[in-house]
């Protein structure tokens, strides 16, 4: 799953990343929640913020929205599958954290790669609003620590990515990520927990 991330870069950097069109104005995250309003692009050069956590029109007042959704399942969700066909975004990041169980106690890791380089989580939208996408963890780091990791998509499919003509075979192969480059993980500290922790010292490793 990805129920946090950061974005500790500024707007130069993910304007080159991203070759944007426009400017704006990011202020580094370090621990990212659902619920907030996070960047996203939702059609290339153009850099938007919407909230994280999908809500489609009919879901009712006391119901939570989506945060994650899984791969497998996009096309059979009624929740995804029509954004998935035309709504496609992409979540601008620099890493995100998981969680492992160790005894009674939850030992956060942050994931990210290893020049903390940015790169796009694959992602819906609806409205003002947005879920990311999971699928199995592909990497042994990874697995041992969560059965499920975000999906990334590379630099070279961004364009097909939002492209609402790309066909679903298509963006079912982007989205496999054969050749993605290995990810770090580190254990940092428990600080993370508390969203109201949102400084660098989130994605230090432990020494």
């Amino acid at each position: 799953m990805c129920g946090r991330f950061s974005l500790g870069a500024d707007f130069a950097a993910v304007s080159a990343h991203f070759s944007l069109k426009h400017n704006a104005v990011l202020k580094p995250r370090y621990n990212i929640t659902p619920g907030e309003v996070i960047p996203v692009i939702r059609s290339a050069g153009l850099l938007e913020f919407i909230s994280w956590g999908l809500k489609p029109q009919w879901l009712k007042a006391d119901q939570s929205p989506f945060i994650n959704a899984r791969m497998e399942t996009l096309e059979d969700k009624p929740a995804f599958k029509q954004a998935f066909k035309k709504q496609r975004c992409l979540v601008v990041t620099d890493g995100y954290y998981e969680w492992k169980q160790v005894g009674k106690l939850k030992q956060p890791y942050y994931i990210s790669f290893p020049d903390n380089s940015l790169f796009a989580l694959a992602a819906l939208w609806e409205a003002d609003s947005c879920v990311i996408i999971t699928k199995e963890a592909n990497q042994a780091g990874l697995s041992s620590i969560h059965d499920r990791m975000p999906v990334i998509i590379q630099a070279a499919n961004y364009a097909a990515w939002l492209d609402p003509k790309t066909s679903v075979a298509a963006l079912q192969e982007i989205m496999r990520n054969h050749n993605l480059q290995t990810l770090q993980i580190f254990p940092v500290s428990t600080k993370v927990n508390n969203p109201k922790h949102d400084f660098i010292e989130c994605i230090k490793a432990l020494q």
